[in-house]
């Protein structure tokens, strides 16, 4: 009996020692550094510094970004086209044309397309009683030219930029709750604690919630000129796997038509793309990457400006004012 117990522990110990091998041997194999694109599935997002390039089928570059993309998301461009990814090769996408927006279709009064200068605000009165709130999911994103890295958790970059948001519009009366809370690690959970955050500011019954990121992209996919001003460009994101999306979509169409008119060039499109973003939560929420990690947070500070202005006029319009 002595013997059999001697075996078996022998055995024990011999299936343990070959599994520990196999885990180095497999652990060994694997790249130090692998592929943004095979992180995407942890963060939703690319490694810092990478991106992908989503081009049509003559090859011209449509626009870049630091978000994952996945086959059947889709994107509305600055002039209004709207195209659907339908091949992926690493960090290179093919999209074809959807379709062509009709821009018209925004009850704009033309007269409020014109006249407005580099951060020029409606008067306060025009606002009254209007709230919004805004957050960072990604509390850590900063930007490489003037914060000296992408990344600072807790402190990010992104921060500044959202007051510059703040006071513009409450400049114009119009009363915001801009939460600082730290939402890190940047990993798949930030979103699941950033919902605690934005439940929270949605019992204030605000008009809209703006969850406030930065791109990871060349420089050249953000960097414009407004009105002779250096400044960063906006993309807005509309997740799709949520009950709100077509509500969602069409404020975002809303917004970037407005802000066509106010500050051509400001939107540079609109990505719809895999997860729902917490835009369930509420049927105006939009999330707005502002800038990129290489570009420097006063062409950022600037982007949110210009915004500002656009959601004081669509704010405002809203209420009846």
């Amino acid at each position: 009996m002595e013997a059999i117990n001697r075996r078996y522990v022998w055995i024990f110990f011999t299936v343990l020692l070959v599994l520990m091998a196999a885990a180095y041997i497999i652990n060994t194999m694997l790249p130090e550094n692998p592929k943004p694109y095979l992180l995407k599935t942890n963060t939703g997002e690319t490694n810092s510094g990478e991106y992908y390039t989503v081009r049509d089928e003559k090859g011209t570059t449509i626009f870049q970004t630091g978000l994952a993309v996945h086959i059947d998301d889709r994107y509305i461009s600055e002039n209004d086209v709207e195209y659907v990814i339908i091949k992926i090769d690493g960090m290179n996408a093919q999209a074809t044309i959807v379709q062509s927006q009709d821009a018209t279709t925004s009850n704009i009064d033309s007269k409020e397309a014109g006249g407005f200068s580099f951060n020029r605000t409606i008067p306060a009165a025009a606002a009254k009683s209007t709230h919004v709130v805004m957050y960072h999911t990604h509390s850590d994103e900063s930007y490489i030219p003037t914060d000296g890295k992408a990344s600072q958790p807790g402190k990010g970059g992104v921060f500044v930029v959202g007051d510059a948001l703040t006071e513009t519009l409450e400049n114009a009366g119009i009363s915001v709750t801009h939460s600082k809370e730290s939402h890190g690690p940047h990993d798949i959970n930030a979103y699941h604690r950033s919902r605690r955050t934005a439940t929270q500011l949605l019992k204030e019954q605000p008009d809209a919630i703006y969850d406030i990121h930065r791109d990871s992209a060349p420089a050249k996919a953000y960097y414009t000129t407004i009105n002779g001003t250096d400044s960063s460009r906006i993309m807005m994101v509309i997740g799709k796997s949520n009950p709100n999306m077509k509500t969602n979509l069409a404020y975002a169409k809303r917004i970037k038509s407005r802000a066509d008119k106010l500050y051509p060039g400001l939107v540079r499109g609109i990505f719809m793309g895999r997860g729902d973003y917490n835009q369930e939560l509420y049927p105006t929420a939009i999330l707005f990457e502002i800038g990129t990690e290489k570009i420097s947070k006063d062409l950022a500070e600037n982007a949110a400006r210009c915004l500002g202005d656009v959601l004081i006029r669509d704010l405002g319009v809203r209420n009846g004012k």
